[in-house]
């Protein structure tokens, strides 16, 4: 049981090494141990920090993100809007012109019918005058055969014009 009960000169200089060795590590370990200790935990406090701040930083960007999207779909619809009305003004003023071709084309053309026909009516009454004087001539050769009957159609020739 020696071995088991330790000696008053092993116990001093077990507690003796034991101080010295505290010592030694509060000077030379200790220090540098807390400090990289305390600069870790303050690397991990700022990165907790930016972290936090990064997290804000990404809602407002989402923010303004789903802000410039809706502005994007407002500005989309105005456009198409815009886009709409424009077409429908562009039909209608080209409906306009091609219904004031049409008119200007239909008036030509019915002035153009017309004029043919005052010039198909022109002929008619040219053929038809030419034709009644050949039978008038006709006629009157007939009947102005005999002078008795030339003299009576003078008279009444002269006076069909004294009455008008």
């Amino acid at each position: 049981m020696d071995l088991v009960t330790p000696d008053i000169g092993l116990l001093f200089w077990m507690t003796t090494c034991f101080i010295i060795l505290l010592v030694l590590m509060k000077r030379f370990a200790w220090g540098p141990i807390l400090t990289a200790l305390n600069a870790r935990e303050e690397g991990i406090q700022a990165a907790l920090d930016q972290a936090e701040e990064a997290q804000k930083q990404i809602s407002e960007a989402t923010s303004k993100v789903v802000q410039i999207l809706e502005e994007g779909k407002k500005e989309k619809e105005k456009l198409i809007r815009e886009a709409q009305i424009e077409l429908s003004e562009y039909k209608k003023e080209q409906q306009n012109k091609i219904n004031t071709q049409i008119d200007a084309q239909l008036k030509s053309a019915k002035d153009e019918i017309a004029q043919q026909k005052r010039a198909a009516i022109g002929e008619l009454k040219n053929s038809v005058a030419e034709l009644s004087i050949e039978i008038a001539e006709k006629i009157l050769k007939k009947e102005l055969e005999n002078p008795n009957q030339h003299n009576s159609l003078i008279m009444e020739s002269v006076e069909d014009l004294e009455i008008q």
